[in-house]
């Protein structure tokens, strides 16, 4: 059978790119239940057993020509893999997949992605250079296509929803995550809240402090924090240095995740506050209130869609204002989380619009 190759930021360790693939693999399993995949990925030995697919490594230049020469169809996407901030050079690795695709005659799609930063000339010419002949375009948000817009792009650019806000909420064991906690030394107490705190490690990380003095005020008011990596092993350093500044006795999970048990971990919280992208899309999925810490485009974005306002910058925290909007946001909870749904569900719909255009695309 012809096959799909997938190409995105996959074999990282980073729990939101994991979420994004297993994401696609499980909606474009679920309209063509046979279909093949092959990932690209870092890790292609971990990679294969973990989804069941093929898999090969992104570095191995024959490896990955043999990969997409015997496919029908390459998906780049999702996340953010077009933006030079990270890394200079980043968006010219996946500018090459596709263009060694289209050189091949294989049709080509971007799958639910955001745009930018991108803020090199060269890069953005090359993007729109490239883009304008692709096969279908999709991206995550109207952000992302205005972006795309603005530099050149006139090929039709279809704005769904990530990929991840295709998962069915009902398919979430809420008792896995349960477990998992427990196991890493958390006390679970019906009268406590518990408060899930996703952060990465930004520039010279000068928003701790105010975070963590927010932190340690939220436990003076009977929340009971959690620092959750999503990132490894970056995000456990700086999840180990706020626990250890905290005054406060927290706990910060230590273990790598699989993304089932990652969503599972996050539908046990009362609350999130999340800088990770996905800790919010994940919070969104399973319908927990959250609060958001904006250091790049896209958190704004998505906080957009769900109704939301990014009142917290990394560049100006201050704790005050972030507790004062935790509380808020707490009290305010039924009714955030009935508009948050209806949202979500209209994102659903969108995200599997997605899946089903890169399946038109493989059967014609």
């Amino acid at each position: 059978m012809s096959k799909v190759v997938l190409s995105g930021y996959y074999g990282f360790n980073n729990a939101g790119d994991e979420l994004v693939l297993y994401s696609i693999i499980r909606t474009l399993r679920e309209i063509e239940p046979g279909i093949s995949i092959t990932v690209l990925s870092q890790q292609p030995e971990k990679t294969a057993k973990q989804y069941e697919v093929q898999a090969v490594n992104r570095w191995r230049l024959f490896s990955l020509i043999r990969s997409i020469a015997s496919s029908e169809l390459l998906i780049s996407g999702g996340g953010s893999l077009f933006q030079d901030v990270t890394s200079v050079n980043s968006p010219l690795y996946y500018w090459m997949i596709i263009f060694l695709a289209k050189l091949m005659g294989k049709k080509t799609m971007i799958y639910s992605q955001g745009v930018g930063p991108l803020q090199r000339p060269r890069n953005r010419k090359m993007l729109a250079w490239l883009f304008n002949r692709l096969s279908k375009i999709t991206v995550r948000d109207e952000g992302a296509k205005s972006d795309l817009l603005a530099m050149g792009v006139n090929k039709e650019i279809i704005v769904t929803a990530d990929p991840v806000l295709g998962i069915p909420p009902q398919s979430i064991e809420a008792q896995l995550g349960r477990e998992i906690l427990e196991r890493s030394g958390l006390e679970l107490i019906v009268e406590q809240r518990l408060l899930g705190v996703f952060i990465r490690s930004w520039e010279d990380n000068s928003y701790l402090p105010e975070l963590v003095k927010a932190c340690d005020r939220l436990a003076l008011e009977g929340w009971q924090v959690v620092f959750v990596p999503m990132q490894f092993p970056q995000d456990i350093a700086v999840a180990k240095q706020a626990a250890k500044l905290m005054a406060h006795e927290t706990v910060y999970l230590k273990e790598m995740y699989d993304p089932a048990e990652m969503l599972a971990i996050t539908k046990n919280f009362d609350l999130i506050i999340g800088m990770r992208l996905h800790s919010l899309i994940n919070g969104a999925v399973v319908g927990v209130p959250l609060v958001g810490i904006s250091y790049d485009p896209k958190i704004d974005r998505f906080l957009q869609q769900i109704g939301q306002q990014s009142l917290n910058s990394v560049h100006d925290l201050n704790s005050e204002t972030l507790v004062q909007l935790v509380n808020w946001v707490h009290n305010n909870r039924e009714e955030i989380q009935a508009d948050m749904e209806k949202r979500v569900k209209l994102l659903y719909q969108k995200a599997w619009k997605s899946a089903r255009i890169a399946m038109e695309l493989w059967r014609n």
